[in-house]
């Protein structure tokens, strides 16, 4: 009985032995089934990642497969703006174009576009997989939505946006206040869209239409055959940062930093003990039974008739604080007539900026963060703060010295020059902030002025006294028989395009497109064959000549019109600098006598200071002029950026995918 027992038990130990063994084979098998689903679906989600449509020529350096495939190890590029300024990037900024496509691809035509945006983005800066000493690579953890994303640190993201000219839809982008998102940035390359996710903060680039070349054909016939590599200079990334920043670029890494007014030195006078409401400044104004002539002499007549409260307060406005002492939220119709007042005030004034050494103030300014982040140096930046005032309180003995409305002494003025001198066409858009870019206009206002009629008149074929066979397409001539052009032609074919660019200026809505914005960049590079040549391999002073004096840019265009169709004289006369007096005797001989019409055509001698002795050439100087007009029409075109606050203000880590 009892061996039956045990027998039983036996046996229902090993059925259920068996049972149990047999479920857990079979979740075994299930388990073994749902996780190769899962690899093969995660493979193939790869597969669409990590494809030649997704990541372009970066495939091989995102994606190293593990495991026999079955894993995959992802990693992207990491790109500093620190690190490129140490290594002396030199930008080679392009319109994305997409690449070429491979067989295995499916989408029609030639290029195809990255489906990661990134990697399209990442090309318009003309960075490749074969630049490894310019970015690091760093690992990803995971897809989003289906694309292997970049990480930028936001800093390194705002920098970059800035050089490349982008533009926020916001009135103020604020240095303090958070980011705001979803937003979009808007440039001359395209769009980029910020939102929020789960995975932080996301950034997509979308491009723009390529734009077809405003510039004729036989322009960018005439340079790429001869120079097809963009001419780059070292220092022009760091110039192209400081320009996002108020910043000019110095020589041997250094800066001149023209910051706006210290307003409180403006804010009150020693007649003001508090600071006065707007309903005060109101009362003050209607305090006296005034008749409606004096009432409107009081607001739009001279500075010393308005109000005292009103005159602080259009000060205010004018070096950019606010508008109104304690200003209210809810506006009516008070703070809409003041503010008109104002507005009308600061547009009709004609207030002269000085400008003041102010030693450290880099290093208390928000643009000196803005610096720091992107690497560059203010440890010996040329530091100024500006003041406005009327043109009778200039002290002309401290500042004699001035370029438009801004007056400086000869230290600054120094710096300038050196500044100016360095700011040439790079190949891309010019991205200054909006105060930068009003500075310039200052320093370019007579070239400005110079711009109703057609600038340099000249046939369509000059006759250089050279014998060398020529032949003329459209409007411009060249010698088909140089392999490199020569200085002459290069001069030639510099003046045409700024004729054709000034009539692009005035009969199209001349937006140049990428390629146009690289042949200004070489148009001025090869005038400087015609500017510095053997005998005088310095011809800089010339160029400054044009920018300091207004009227010498002025007559040089007329003299060489008088000079007839042969100019080979006006080539070939000579111009000499002595102790700052540039001396255009014999320029002003080709015009054939007195000009009662202008009589400043006959002046020959012409003030200019900071100029080195030297002898030049007619044709020196007209190159000289014909750099200043190109580098005007590049300013001219320029994509003001207002971006650079971001960097403190949005997330510290962004993805882009």
């Amino acid at each position: 009985m009892s061996g039956n027992n045990s027998g039983s038990v036996s046996d229902w130990v090993s059925a259920v032995s068996s049972i149990a063994a047999a479920i857990v084979g079979l979740m075994t098998l299930v388990t073994v089934y749902i996780g190769a689903i899962q690899v093969l679906s995660q493979n193939r989600m790869y597969k669409l990642g990590l494809s030649y449509e997704s990541l372009g020529p970066w495939r091989a350096k995102v994606a190293q497969s593990t495991l026999l495939g079955f894993q995959w190890r992802i990693s992207t590029p990491s790109v500093s703006l620190k690190s490129l300024v140490q290594n002396k990037w030199q930008p080679n900024i392009i319109f994305p174009i997409g690449f070429p496509r491979e067989q295995e691809c499916t989408e029609n035509g030639d290029n195809i576009m990255a489906k990661a945006s990134w990697v399209n983005f990442i090309q318009s800066l003309g960075l490749s997989p074969i630049d490894d000493t310019i970015y690091e690579m760093r690992g990803v953890s995971d897809l989003v939505n289906g694309i292997v994303p970049m990480r930028w640190t936001g800093p390194d993201l705002a920098g970059v946006c800035s050089i490349l000219g982008f533009q926020s839809f916001e009135k103020d982008p604020s240095f303090t206040s958070p980011m705001n998102l979803p937003m979009q940035w808007s440039g001359p390359l395209g769009w980029i869209q910020f939102r929020s996710s789960e995975n932080g903060c996301m950034a997509e680039f979308r491009s723009r239409i390529n734009l077809h070349n405003q510039l004729p054909f036989i322009f960018h016939t005439y340079y790429n055959r001869w120079k097809y590599d963009l001419p780059r200079e070292d220092y022009h990334l760091e110039s192209r940062l400081w320009s996002s920043i108020n910043g000019l670029y110095l020589k041997d890494g250094l800066s001149l930093y023209l910051g706006g007014a210290d307003r409180s030195q403006f804010y009150q006078d020693q007649h003001d003990d508090e600071d006065i409401s707007q309903d005060k400044v109101l009362d003050e104004l209607m305090s006296v039974d005034l008749s409606d002539e004096e009432i409107q002499r009081k607001l739009f007549g001279k500075e010393q008739d308005r109000p005292a409260a009103l005159q602080r307060e259009f000060m205010r406005a004018r070096e950019g604080g606010r508008p109104l002492a304690g200003k209210r939220h809810d506006e009516d119709d008070k703070d809409d007539f003041l503010n008109s007042v104002l507005r009308n005030a600061i547009k009709s004034s004609n207030k002269k900026e000085v400008f003041v050494p102010c030693p450290g103030l880099l290093s208390v300014d928000v643009y000196g963060e803005l610096a720091h982040n992107r690497g560059l140096s203010i440890k010996d930046s040329k530091e100024y703060r500006r003041m406005y005032t009327d043109a009778k309180n200039v002290d002309h003995v401290r500042y004699p010295y001035n370029l438009g409305d801004l007056y400086m002494d000869e230290e600054l003025l120094r710096y300038v020059k050196e500044a100016m001198l360095l700011l040439r066409p790079d190949g891309f858009y010019f991205s200054p902030t909006r105060r930068l870019c009003s500075d310039l206009s200052e320093v370019y206002e007579h070239i400005k002025g110079q711009l109703k009629q057609k600038i340099f008149a000249m046939d369509n074929d000059i006759k250089s006294g050279q014998s060398t066979p020529s032949s003329q397409v459209g409007s411009v001539t060249v010698d088909p028989n140089s392999a490199i052009p020569s200085g002459l032609n290069n001069l030639i074919v510099g003046m045409k395009l700024c004729n054709e660019l000034q009539l692009k200026r005035k009969t199209a809505r001349a937006c140049f497109s990428v390629e146009d914005m690289r042949l200004f960049a070489k148009a001025a590079y090869a005038l400087k064959e015609a500017v510095n040549t053997q005998d005088c391999p310095d011809g800089n002073g010339l160029v400054w000549a044009m920018l300091y004096c207004t009227d010498l840019s002025l007559n040089v265009r007329r003299w060489f019109e008088a000079a007839g169709s042969d100019k080979s004289a006006f080539f070939e006369a000579k111009v000499t600098c002595e102790k700052g007096i540039m001396n255009c005797k014999s320029l002003v001989d080709l015009t054939g006598g007195t000009q009662q019409e202008n009589p400043m055509l006959d002046a020959t001698e012409y003030t200019v200071p900071l100029l080195e002795d030297g002898k030049f050439s007619g044709q020196q100087v007209l190159a000289a002029l014909t750099i200043v007009f190109i580098t005007y029409f590049w300013i001219d075109n320029e994509w003001i950026t207002d971006v650079a606050p971001y960097d403190m203000t949005m997330p510290q880590s962004v993805l882009m995918y």
